[in-house]
């Protein structure tokens, strides 16, 4: 089906009123943001009160995991090697982390240490019902999920 056919069916499945609102380039982002999640397709950055990020992933072609000391090699090599303020504005304002994130992603952040053992990072994860920090010792492997910030 061409595009101008597949428009004007979805003009007709949706009514003038609803195909008007998708069309609307007051909402780009919300229908942007819709068809992502109807692909599957997680976000690449995120706005968190004037803040933004680009969402890194750290695996190279062919890897299914790296090792602690490679991931923040590669965190720092790219710029996203944030610390505990970034963490904890993150989990303050938790409510704007797109809600496609929730249970896909786990954020690192790779300079915040544990207070009392500088071989454990924070990341910031969905547990149930909000995200939270918990503690992971680099002597362990991150996989496809595990996501660094960039601050733009």
């Amino acid at each position: 089906m061409d595009t101008l056919r597949s428009t004007a069916h979805l003009q007709k499945k949706l009514g003038n009123d609803l195909f008007n609102v998708l069309i609307s380039s007051d909402n780009t982002a919300a229908v942007r943001e819709f068809a992502a999640k109807l692909a599957g397709i997680l976000p690449t950055t995120v706005t968190i009160v004037g803040r933004t990020y680009d969402i890194l992933g750290l695996l190279r072609e062919g890897e299914d995991y790296v090792k602690g000391d490679t991931m923040v090699t590669r965190a720092k090599e790219m710029t996203a090697d944030l610390g505990q303020d970034e963490g904890e504005y993150l989990l303050a304002h938790q409510d704007e982390i797109p809600a496609a994130l929730r249970g896909k992603a786990a954020f690192v952040f790779t300079a915040w240490r544990h207070p009392d053992d500088s071989g454990s990072v924070a990341y910031v994860c969905w547990s149930g019902d909000r995200w939270v920090r918990r503690w992971v010792w680099l002597s362990r492997v991150f996989g496809g999920g595990c996501r660094v910030l960039r601050r733009k």
